[in-house]
């Protein structure tokens, strides 16, 4: 069964915009480990405004958290970290899977 994790990030005060630049490298070291990003939001109205949401989807839980592990030792994911890290004040993500009702399975 497909998984999606939703990621949310919180930029540091003034640096949204600079997080937003860097989206197309994220989805490509995203796809590199082997997920792929299907939607990317940003509140604009309400609790979080200015928060950035990624959703991302997974073949399965086993190949997510071994992507991740992956992702660890892999130059390009930690550089990546490195440069983006001073622009993120909070970030989280979840596993999802799809509700029976749900169009995305």
């Amino acid at each position: 069964m497909s998984i999606y994790v939703g990621t949310q990030i919180v930029p540091t005060p003034g640096s949204a915009q600079a997080v937003l630049a860097q989206g197309d490298r994220y989805n490509k070291l995203v796809e590199k480990i082997g997920g792929k990003v299907v939607a990317g939001f940003q509140i604009a109205i309400g609790q979080g405004q200015g928060t950035l949401a990624i959703l991302s989807a997974w073949p399965d839980l086993a190949t997510y958290q071994s992507a991740t592990q992956r992702a660890q030792s892999d130059p390009e994911w930690q550089k990546f970290i490195t440069e983006v890290g001073s622009l993120v004040a909070g970030l989280n993500s979840a596993v999802y899977t799809p509700a029976p009702t749900s169009p995305m399975q």
